[in-house]
C-alpha cells in the first residue's frame, strides 16, 4: 500500500510542473557557479542572456549592455534584472565577473577571430574542422577531469543506469547506453518516452541506481517529466547526473552533478562533439576503476556473439 502511494505521488508530479523556489547565493568564483547555485526563477530571455554569456565568454566579455541586449532580443532592462538577480550590482559587475575567469591571453584574441571569418569564406570542410577544433579546446575550459571522476565514482557504483533523453540526443543515449553494457553495466533506457510512458518505466527506481539525462538548449528540450524524475530520484535515494551543453547550470531542479560542455559556436553549429568525449571520459574512467568487471563484460559478449554466429539453427 505504501510502494503504491508512493509510485502514485511519482505518477502525479511528472504530469505537473512545480516551480522552484526562490534563493539567492552568489559566494563563488565563477558565472558557471552563480548560476548553479541560483535557486531562483529563470525566465527564457534569461537562460537566452546566460547562453550567450556562457557558450563563448571570450566574446561576451566585450559586449556592452545594449549589445547583449540586441543579440539576445530582448531589452536592456532585461539584461540588467538578470543581473540583479544574480546578486551583481549591475552588468558591468556581471562582465568584470566573466572576464575574471578568463585567462589573460583572451583579450587579443582579434588574430583568432579574423582567422575564423577567412575561414569562413573558404571551404564548409575547413570551417567544420576548425569549428570542431575549438569545441574540443573548449572542453577542458568547462570540465575538469575531477568532475569526471565524481560522476564515474557514482556510476560504478549503480545496481542500474538509467539514460534519458529525446530528440537531437538520441545517438548520445544509444552510444553512452552501449559502452556502459560493453563494460557489464545493466541500463534502462528512456528515449522520447512522455511522462505517463516514464512513469511506467521509472516504478522500479531504486536507491542503488543512477539517472543520466541528456538534455541540450535547455528548458526546450529538456526531457519530459524531468522535474518530476529528478524530485522522485532523491526521494528514492537514486543519484542523478546531466550530461548538457552551456545551458546546463540554468537547469531546475538541480541534478547531484551535471557535466556542461559548451562550444564557442553553438548557437551556430549544434554539434554534440563535446558531450560525446564526456561519454568516452566517463566509460574510460569506468574501466580504469574496475578493469576486472570491462574485461569480463566484453568476453561476455564475445562468447554470446560466437554462440549466434555459431548457431546452426533453421532461423
Amino acid at each position: 500500500m505504501q510502494l503504491w502511494l508512493h509510485n502514485k505521488s511519482f505518477m502525479i508530479r511528472l504530469l505537473q510542473n512545480r516551480e522552484p523556489d526562490n534563493m539567492k547565493d552568489n559566494g563563488f568564483s565563477s558565472l558557471n557557479e552563480i548560476v548553479e547555485s541560483f535557486d531562483g526563477r529563470l525566465t527564457e530571455s534569461d537562460r537566452v542572456i546566460l547562453s550567450i554569456l556562457l557558450n563563448d565568454p571570450k566574446s561576451a566579455v566585450f559586449l556592452s549592455v545594449a549589445q547583449l541586449a540586441e543579440k539576445a532580443d530582448v531589452h536592456k532592462s532585461t539584461v540588467v534584472r538578470l543581473a540583479h538577480k544574480l546578486g551583481f550590482d549591475g552588468y558591468p559587475e556581471l562582465r568584470a565577473q566573466l572576464r575574471s575567469q578568463l585567462h589573460p591571453e583572451v583579450v587579443l584574441d582579434e588574430r583568432s577571430q579574423q582567422r575564423l571569418d577567412s575561414i569562413a569564406q573558404g571551404s564548409n570542410l575547413n570551417a567544420l574542422i576548425q569549428s570542431e577544433i575549438a569545441a574540443l579546446n573548449a572542453i577542458s575550459e568547462s570540465l575538469s577531469q575531477t568532475q569526471v571522476d565524481a560522476a564515474a565514482n557514482k556510476l560504478a557504483d549503480a545496481k542500474i543506469i538509467h539514460i534519458v533523453g529525446r530528440g537531437s540526443a538520441r545517438p548520445l543515449v544509444m552510444h553512452f547506453d552501449r559502452r556502459l553494457r560493453r563494460l557489464g553495466f545493466q541500463t534502462n533506457v528512456a528515449l522520447n518516452l512522455q511522462r505517463r510512458d516514464l512513469a511506467e518505466k521509472f516504478m522500479s527506481l531504486g536507491a542503488d541506481d543512477v539517472v543520466v539525462f541528456f538534455a541540450f538548449q535547455a528548458p526546450a528540450s529538456l526531457p519530459a517529466g524531468y522535474e518530476g524524475l529528478i524530485l522522485h530520484s532523491a526521494e528514492m535515494g537514486a543519484k542523478s547526473i546531466v550530461i548538457s551543453d552551456s545551458t546546463g547550470p540554468t537547469i531546475r531542479p538541480r541534478a547531484d552533478i551535471t557535466l556542461s560542455i559548451s562550444r564557442p559556436d553553438e548557437g551556430v553549429m549544434q554539434l554534440r562533439t563535446g558531450p560525446l568525449v564526456v561519454c568516452e571520459a566517463l566509460a574510460m574512467t569506468l574501466a580504469h576503476k574496475n578493469s576486472e568487471q570491462a574485461v569480463t563484460g566484453l568476453e561476455g559478449l564475445e562468447r554470446l556473439r560466437n554462440n549466434l554466429f555459431n548457431d546452426k539453427g533453421s532461423s
